[in-house]
């Protein structure tokens, strides 16, 4: 199953071509700074290199605090080559990670080989491949979920650790959001074990045994990741609810999407019907086998209590994903949590997870007893010829040129199609029958076995459909090998050139160092100081000022300055202006200077000197936190928040030396080593309960 979903996904696994979007302008620069940092001997504290600055470290999405992180980064810095295989492994935890629960839920390999290889290559895995922390969301919900179904059996405290360890590793590499609906998910679950063993005061007592452990062990393995949130959690500009309105709301997963779960090359024509989501968050295919043997479980276990309650679910987070086309998402708005994130089309995460568990029993039937009699015949025929239909129907609005021309454009790995809904499906369903007449000559000629045959079918089908879904979701055309020089050539020290220029110069167009593929946060991985950038995690006070204007007045001044008068109402955008000061003094600019700026690594010194007879403030072009300290000849400073949201401080009268600003947070990397001892320790504890103990 492992090998067949890397073969499937053969052009990043064979290191062919490159990812794309988001992750290569986001989690690729945010993962660089953070091995670059590492690798010169510093800990990731503040990258100055985006936005006016921020705390790296704090960063959710970042992998600051991914153990699948750790691990590539010890090889090296984080390159185009590391973010391929960060992408890769999530796919292949996804699979073997519903492997595992389906096994352990139906007690069959052949099953759980399927249905794992249908999840993997889901469309949630293949469609939203240019999010990796929704990859890493949908990869390790089956685990979080497999080790509370194990836990649900007797209570045991090693699924408890287990279950804890599962939680770790889905916060620290998923979207916050996912890590928001698996806190409800085990909410709502402890709920029932406790109104389900409310007369057995034993079992009551194990319940909170080991989910006091889960959090517990949870709470150890995240210290790092906790405690730094909370650092920035006063500055965070998407604590509080959003509005409800486009931007939360944007991209809903609606009826028309619905095609995706028979036709899902369908879904990124260029049809308008599909311009209110994203090419990225439209598909809701699990394979044809997972699609069929999804109908066949119901039809068959209709009258089974999991399988009603799991097509319930399964109702109920469609209509979630829908946002605001129904009124369930605007009253989901108001519980905690809600809000704070968008894309609902994310739901359909777990509509399809349970709709592949009711596939499961379905198939597991059918390998037991594989033959199509009745109803089940019916339906294959019901399949059949809906897809044929479709296919008629499309044929008749589309041309034998504009087949040709989608065709042409698929070979030359075109990024987005120029056709319709109709060439599309016809191009789908000529895939399905193509792959359908191949599996029928292969099973008679070699015989196939049932089990061979539904996974032969599954193989071909999602990986036909990856290939055809690849130049547009998952990767870009251009060639990896184009990328092994470039990481190579970046800078490994901090940019120290024309640290006296106003910040408005260093705006990602001054010459940097560019390659085709990655074309934001390029000051990040040339290491240059910036006041823009790509990232959703921002200081509030800078997006305000980004909003008011303030930032504008800002950038006309350099990293360091002394300045020159207060900023009044009707001023016009200039430099050396100051606001929001708790005291003034008198400018006296003539008399002072500042020389030999540095910009280091948590770091900026420079050396000062003020001949003025008065205090004079001095001001740090960079996002004010209460991390940052600052010492004028080794002596500390208070540190204030002027002109928005920069830092100042002042600077005393008839003085001159070295200022020294730096940022560090003390206790953290006895957290973080905290957390590292846990991993390995829990690991330890895993492998020989679950691994060497396994009779």
């Amino acid at each position: 199953m492992v090998l067949t979903i890397l073969v499937c996904l053969w052009p990043l696994s064979l290191f062919v071509v490159v990812p794309k979007w988001d992750n290569v302008n986001a989690y690729l620069p945010y993962r660089y700074f953070i091995s670059d940092y590492l690798w010169n001997g510093h800990f990731p504290y503040w990258n100055s290199f985006q936005n006016m600055g921020y705390p790296a470290y704090s960063d959710p999405q970042s992998g600051m605090w991914n153990p699948i992180t750790w691990f590539i980064m010890l090889f090296g810095k984080y390159t185009m080559k590391s973010l391929i295989i960060e992408l890769l492994s999530y796919f292949v935890i996804a699979g073997l990670s519903m492997y595992w629960f389906i096994k352990s839920l139906l007690k069959d390999e052949k099953t759980a080989a399927i249905i794992g290889l249908c999840f993997s290559l889901s469309g949630l895995m293949v469609g939203s491949a240019q999010l990796m922390v929704f990859l890493a969301g949908v990869a390790w919900l089956p685990w979080c979920l497999g080790s509370l179904y194990h836990f649900s059996k007797k209570f045991k405290i090693q699924y408890a650790v287990l279950s804890g360890l599962f939680i770790a590793l889905n916060t620290s590499s998923a979207s916050p959001a996912y890590t928001i609906i698996l806190a409800y998910f085990y909410f709502f679950i402890f709920l029932y074990f406790f109104w389900q063993n409310r007369k057995n005061t034993q079992q009551l007592v194990s319940i909170f045994i080991g989910g006091a452990t889960m959090v517990g062990i949870a709470i150890i393995l995240l210290l790092p990741y906790i405690v730094s949130f909370i650092e920035f959690a006063p500055y965070f500009n998407r604590l509080s609810k959003l509005p409800y309105d486009k931007f939360l709301l944007s991209n809903p997963f609606t009826f028309v999407d619905y095609i995706s779960f028979l036709f899902p090359y369908g879904v990124i024509s260029d049809s308008e019907m599909f311009k209110e989501a994203d090419l990225s968050l439209r598909s809701g295919y699990i394979g044809i086998i997972g699609l069929f043997f999804f109908t066949l479980g119901l039809l068959n276990h209709y009258n089974n209590k999991k399988v009603l309650l799991l097509a319930f679910l399964t109702l109920v987070f469609l209509i979630i994903a829908m946002g605001s086309n129904t009124f369930v998402y605007q009253l989901l708005y108001h519980l905690p949590g809600f809000g704070v994130f968008r894309h609902p089309s994310f739901f359909r995460t777990y509509a399809l997870f349970a709709m592949l568990i009711i596939a499961a029993y379905g198939l597991k039937d059918f390998l037991q007893t594989p033959k199509l009699i009745g109803k089940n015949k019916h339906l294959a025929y019901l399949f059949g010829i809906v897809i044929l239909l479709a296919g008629l129907a499309s044929l008749t609005k589309t041309s034998v040129n504009e087949i040709s021309t989608n065709i042409t454009n698929l070979l030359d790995l075109t990024e987005f199609s120029t056709n319709f809904l109709a060439t599309h499906i016809v191009i789908n369903v000529a895939v399905l029958l193509m792959i359908g007449v191949l599996v029928f000559l292969l099973k008679k000629s070699l015989k196939l076995t049932v089990f061979a045959t539904l996974f032969m079918v599954a193989f071909l089908d999602l990986g036909m459909q990856t290939q055809l879904a690849f130049p547009t979701t998952i990767s870009y055309p251009y060639a990896y090998s184009s990328f092994k020089t470039y990481f190579d050539e970046l800078p490994n020290e901090i940019n120290q050139k024309d640290n006296d220029k106003p910040l408005k110069y260093f705006d990602e167009h001054q010459g940097l160092s560019y390659t085709q593929g990655i074309w934001k946060n390029m000051s990040t991985f040339n290491k240059t100081i910036s006041y823009v950038g790509y990232n959703p995690f921002q200081f509030s006070a800078f997006e305000d000022a980004l909003n008011n204007k303030s930032l504008d007045f800002n950038i006309q001044n350099p990293i360091l300055f002394f300045p020159e008068k207060e900023k009044q109402p009707n001023d016009t955008i200039q430099s050396g202006l100051i606001w929001h000061v708790p005291h003034l003094y008198e400018f006296q600019t003539e008399k002072t200077n500042i020389t030999n700026v540095h910009i280091g690594y948590n770091e900026f010194t420079a050396d000062i000197n003020n001949e003025a007879n008065d205090i004079q403030w001095l001001i740090l072009n960079q996002n004010y936190h209460h991390q940052w300290k600052v010492y004028f000849n080794d002596k500390k400073l208070p540190i204030h928040q002027l002109n928005s949201h920069i830092m100042g401080v002042k600077i005393p009268s008839k003085s001159k030396g070295k200022i020294h600003f730096t940022y560090s947070s003390n206790l953290m990397i006895y957290y973080a080593l905290t957390s590292m001892l846990g991993y390995i320790l829990i690991a330890v504890y895993v492998i020989n309960k679950f691994l060497l103990n396994k009779k």
